[in-house]
């Protein structure tokens, strides 16, 4: 199951950060105390009527940077997005502070000229690599949950949902559905346990997918059931195929105890047939194998 979390801005989440995160927010924090209350001490005033306007847009500058910091302390990154942004916009908040304060005191040029630009430039660079590696991170994680989305957590093949996707997008037709079923899996599972039943279904299934090749499409559609799409309207083709994965189920061992048989109901689309009417024909195609005596593929009419 995926976990989710849920991002939250909320200042509670505070106690709940690493003590990392908790050290550069408290430090960020002292330094805007301890700076501002420093040069509007020190140095000399200015007329604040006359920088109203460069006043208030500094400001905003400075809380949306602190509230990007925020942001960025009650998020859960990657290591590197987190460093690069975290001391990025550190030091874009320092050379910000001290842009609003130039417009209320006058600063000593070092202040207003190296320290202030180098801080803010230096920290637009640190915050813009890591929002790319944020963009990243944030890839990634797309990346694997649009794969968990479409393959089975056990036997690592195409799961039921990726099987019917297909079937319905693929633009072939007609075209011969596949549904497989694993011989006597419940007394797999009750002689030999569910560990001996999830290693056959895991053999199985890799040994299938690596013959399923081309457009050939392989999946698990639930449980001992697997699923074969064949873009073809050569039934003599589907049959030779499936007498060859009869065949391979057959070179699986059963503890040394015996082979492994499987039965197969086999169906062809019939002109502008559904993919749910085709699969339940193959269905009872599948259903006729088992009661024929397994071990063998049965063709729907």
């Amino acid at each position: 199951m995926i976990e989710t979390v849920k991002l939250t801005v909320k200042l509670s989440n505070f106690y709940k950060m690493p003590l990392i995160n908790k050290v550069l927010s408290l430090a960020l924090l002292i330094y805007i105390a301890i700076f501002s209350a420093y040069s509007l001490t020190n140095f000399p005033p200015l007329q604040v009527q006359n920088n109203v306007y460069g006043f208030t847009t500094d400001f905003i500058n400075l809380i949306v940077i602190i509230f990007l910091f925020w942001i960025v302390q009650c998020s859960e990154l990657s290591k590197k997005a987190y460093i690069f942004s975290s001391f990025g916009l550190l030091l874009w908040s320092i050379g910000t502070t001290a842009d609003v304060l130039d417009e209320l005191v006058v600063q000593p040029y070092w202040i207003s000229i190296y320290f202030e630009d180098l801080c803010r430039t230096s920290g637009m660079l640190l915050t813009s690599y890591g929002l790319f590696k944020t963009m990243r991170f944030v890839q990634s994680i797309n990346n694997r949950l649009a794969r968990e989305l479409i393959i089975d957590d056990l036997t690592k093949v195409h799961n039921r949902r990726y099987f019917y996707q297909h079937a319905k997008d693929a633009q072939h037709s007609p075209y011969v559905i596949l549904i497989i079923d694993i011989d006597h899996f419940k007394m797999i599972n009750d002689e030999f346990g569910h560990d001996v039943g999830d290693v056959m279904l895991k053999e199985l299934a890799t040994k299938y997918d690596n013959a399923f090749t081309h457009q050939n499409k392989f999946a698990r559609l639930g449980g001992e059931e697997f699923g074969g799409y064949l873009p073809t309207n050569n039934m003599t083709q589907a049959c030779d195929f499936s007498q060859q994965l009869i065949d391979l189920a057959h070179t699986i061992n059963i503890q040394n105890s015996r082979h492994l048989t499987v039965s197969i109901g086999v169906a062809m689309q019939t002109p502008n047939e559904p993919l749910d009417k085709v699969m339940k024909r193959a269905d009872q195609a599948l259903y006729l194998a088992k009661k024929s005596g397994r071990d063998r593929f049965e063709i729907a009419p």
